[in-house]
């Protein structure tokens, strides 16, 4: 039976009003995973999201097909918060100025995905969306380092620039902070004191 306009636009309502719901509990039951990593529970079970998100865990199911999908989610939610963390580096200035100005992106951006990190470690090798996410994401953090130490890195030969921003890259990566912040139990300002420290005695 065709339907005419009339009752086509009398059904609309309803149907955006589903799926306007349907996106608000899947985005609840992503905000829950996210904020049980925050309280320090890395494998929260589907009966604790669902308490998390005020939800069912039948719920769960109708709008994730299985965990991965949860977690592809949340790798997707986690990227649109730290984008602007990550692109808001100045790579302009003094040596100083422009080692401080990573200090205080990096600081922020690994303080804010430390929590999804430790969650998510056990998960890489099961997940795509996991993999790939932390691979770009290393790659253009590497690239930054490129950029913002170009005069040095260009100062000196080939080998020694491409030695120099290997060793970059290890001092101001995730592993690096989480080991000072949450294995030698720096506060984030010692952290920052002692990376800073370190680039000055490696760069010229």
């Amino acid at each position: 039976m065709n339907l005419s306009a009339a009752e086509i636009a009398a059904q609309q309502p309803c149907t955006d009003g589903r799926v306007l719901r349907g996106a608000k509990t899947r985005t609840a039951i992503v905000e829950a995973l996210l904020d049980l990593f925050k309280q320090g529970i890395f494998a929260p079970t589907t009966k604790q999201i669902a308490e998390q998100a005020q939800t069912s865990v039948r719920s769960i199911f109708q709008h994730f097909e299985d965990m991965e999908t949860l977690y592809a989610d949340l790798v997707a939610v986690q990227t649109t918060r730290v984008t602007p963390l990550v692109e808001s580096l100045c790579s302009e200035g003094s040596l100083d100025e422009r080692v401080a100005a990573l200090a205080a992106q990096r600081s922020d951006l690994f303080e804010q995905v430390t929590p999804a990190r430790h969650a998510l470690a056990g998960r890489p090798n099961n997940s795509t969306a996991i993999t790939e996410r932390l691979l770009d994401l290393a790659e253009v953090l590497r690239e930054q380092l490129l950029v913002q130490f170009s005069q040095e890195l260009d100062a000196t030969d080939v080998h020694t620039s491409a030695e120099r921003l290997e060793m970059l890259d290890l001092l101001w990566s995730f592993e690096s902070w989480d080991r000072l912040r949450n294995q030698q139990e720096l506060s984030v300002l010692k952290a920052v004191a002692s990376l800073t420290a370190a680039t000055h005695l490696l760069l010229p």
